[in-house]
């Protein structure tokens, strides 16, 4: 059948610890949060938005470590799931202006990719690349790209991002991954082994 291969959301739970701190700030109707968030938010948005979300069975998620250091989460997973498509998500600080932000592609049609992205209505999505993430061991033999949430700020140290966007950003997830399931055989270029 086509478009039936795997897609697994990878998402690092580590954190710089000597600089490990986030708040949640209303403020004159306004909602954001404000601290290291590498990457508090994006495990806050896939387990609120995309998980409940998601109905489609060959889509996995998992939560790893090791990514500020080593790897070591990303390479155990690779070696559980073999041929996927892997897609780390992350936060960044390119693209600021983005929903969300494609960054680190490999193995990957980068044209299809950007022109089924772009079709989704109201979302508008970035293609800069940004800090270097997991993606460099999933790329190196199967197909790869992250998915980042632009932050204000440095992303290790004070950062800041609307809680309006984290929301928007999870939604957008769900949607993200239904218009790759439909383009999947298209978007992944598998290498031969």
């Amino acid at each position: 059948m086509a478009n039936d291969g795997k897609i697994i959301l990878s998402i690092h739970c580590d954190v710089i610890w000597n600089a490990a701190h986030v708040r949640f700030i209303r403020r004159r109707r306004r909602r954001y949060y404000e601290g290291n968030l590498d990457n508090v938010v994006c495990v806050g948005a896939v387990l609120r938005s995309v998980m409940p979300r998601v109905r489609d069975r060959r889509v996995k998620f998992y939560f790893t470590n090791a990514e500020e250091t080593n790897m070591l989460g990303a390479k155990k997973v690779m070696r559980r799931e073999g041929r996927a498509l892997y897609i780390p998500v992350d936060v960044t600080q390119a693209s600021r202006k983005s929903d969300a932000n494609v960054e680190w592609t490999h193995n990957v049609n980068k044209k299809v990719l950007r022109k089924v992205l772009g079709r989704i209505p109201n979302l508008k999505v970035g293609f800069k690349t940004g800090h270097p993430d997991e993606t460099r061991i999933y790329g190196a033999k199967y197909p790869t790209f992250s998915l980042t949430l632009p932050l204000q700020g440095n992303m290790h140290g004070k950062s800041r991002v609307s809680f309006w966007k984290v929301k928007r950003f999870g939604l957008a997830l769900v949607e993200i991954l239904r218009r790759i399931r439909m383009n999947y055989d298209k978007i992944c270029e598998f290498k031969v082994s």
